[in-house]
């Protein structure tokens, strides 16, 4: 079972499932735990909701990579959309926060967010997109 999973998920939904899990983690901890330097940071973010709604971003962006992972290869765009959004405005926070001094160390972070941002990025376009061949079935979803 798991050799027919593996055939199935491969890289890319190891990538989605793996990634997405750790998403809903972080969520549920900007929930549960006071995160003074992250609040301090991402300021710009709170000033339009609150931190429970940001956590609940994450937590939605992590469970559309776990959904997505188990979808046939090629329909998953939703899922790396859903793991490349929290980081993307997480950065922009940590940017914004470090450029009007607002919170001045916010910069030391901001690879933090960036770099993961790219790799989801270059995971999903190395990884195959709309053409990878789903190995499970033996079919290639080409448009």
């Amino acid at each position: 079972m798991r050799a027919a999973l593996w055939r199935h998920l491969g890289w890319r939904g190891l990538a989605l499932a793996g990634v997405g899990a750790c998403w809903v983690w972080y969520g549920i901890g900007l929930i549960v735990t006071d995160r003074p330097g992250v609040v301090s940071a991402t300021g710009p973010l709170l000033s339009l909701a609150c931190m429970e709604v940001w956590g609940a971003f994450w937590i939605a962006g992590g469970l559309a990579g776990m959904l997505t992972a188990a979808l046939r290869p090629g329909r998953d765009l939703l899922g790396f959309a859903g793991l490349a959004g929290p980081l993307l405005w997480w950065a922009l926070a940590f940017i914004a926060s470090a450029a009007t001094g607002a919170y001045d160390v916010a910069w030391a972070a901001i690879p933090l967010y960036v770099a993961p941002f790219l790799l989801v990025v270059v995971v999903g376009q190395v990884t195959g997109g709309r053409t990878r061949r789903c190995a499970c079935e033996g079919v290639t979803d080409g448009r």
